[in-house]
């Protein structure tokens, strides 16, 4: 009787201890604060992922716009994966190593991409991009035009530091302000011309701190034509995206700029009259012969 009185004093002590060690008032407050913690770093963390998450899906489109900005590459489904780390994955299909070393340079000069991994393959069977099937007569809205070009100088980190005034007129396009140097203009004009629907890029921009008329500028190019307007028609048919895949000549025959050469559209000949007598300052005798 007294083994079995002095077993039961024995467990109630112990079960005393157990109470009191797991629900002593003082301790709840600090496991309390404990749980508390571990909720806020959960919350920072999950902040930290969504954050991450929405710059990797801004980067991905900026990346898209870019490339659908390009009109070497706007014809192609070309995709893109963007990374929280500022890597950029482009895959699909282009018909050549040119077009796929262009798609990673535009996707590599847009703000925010640290890496490209250009997993692109080459297809020589896909038909390239000609930008031909489109009418020169179209009707193109001119402000639509601006912005694009726009567009694409905003996702260029060649262009940071610009103010280019862009300015559109029958998808001619012209372009005013200033630059930082002289790459940057030349950036500026390459850019315009890539855009999609631009039919030519006259060049009326300034160099930040550079006295006089840069090189390429309407000043230049006004000298220059005054003293051999042929030769800078030339330069104007050969340069024009629209007109280069032409064999077109011009020259002065008994005081008169005459243009002679083959184009497959009355529209791309009238175009090429329009670019000449610009470029040279002076009358043109279009002597181009269309041939579909």
């Amino acid at each position: 009787m007294r083994r079995a009185l002095a077993l039961l004093v024995v467990v109630a002590l112990v079960l005393g201890v157990l109470y009191y060690w797991k629900y002593q008032p003082g301790r709840l407050p600090h496991l309390r604060s404990e749980k508390l913690g571990d909720v806020g770093t959960k919350l920072g963390e999950v902040g930290q992922t969504v954050g991450e998450k929405l710059r990797a899906t801004k980067t991905k489109g900026s990346v898209k716009a870019a490339l659908e900005l390009n009109r070497n590459l706007t014809s192609y489904p070309i995709e893109v994966d963007a990374h929280d780390d500022g890597t950029v994955v482009l895959r699909g299909a282009v018909p050549s190593e040119e077009v796929r070393a262009n798609a990673a340079r535009v996707a590599g000069g847009v703000p925010d991409v640290a890496r490209v991994d250009n997993e692109l393959r080459v297809d020589p069977t896909l038909a390239p991009s000609s930008g031909e099937g489109r009418s020169f007569g179209e009707n193109f809205d001119d402000h639509a035009l601006e912005a694009k070009v726009k567009l694409a100088y905003s996702l260029s980190k060649d262009m940071k530091g610009a103010d280019v005034k862009v300015s559109a007129f029958r998808r001619d396009v012209t372009l005013g302000g200033t630059v930082t140097s002289d790459a940057q203009r030349q950036a500026a004009l390459q850019i315009a011309q890539q855009t999609p629907q631009v039919a030519s890029v006259k060049d009326a921009l300034q160099v930040a701190g550079a006295p006089g008329a840069p090189a390429g500028s309407p000043a230049a190019a006004s000298a220059g034509a005054s003293a051999d307007p042929a030769r800078a028609a030339q330069t104007a048919l050969a340069t024009n995206p629209n007109l280069a895949r032409f064999v077109l000549k011009a020259q002065m025959v008994h005081g008169r700029l005459v243009l002679t050469g083959r184009v497959r559209t009355g529209a791309a000949k009238d175009l090429a009259g329009v670019v000449a007598r610009e470029a040279a300052s002076a009358a043109v005798e279009n002597n181009v012969i269309v041939q579909p």
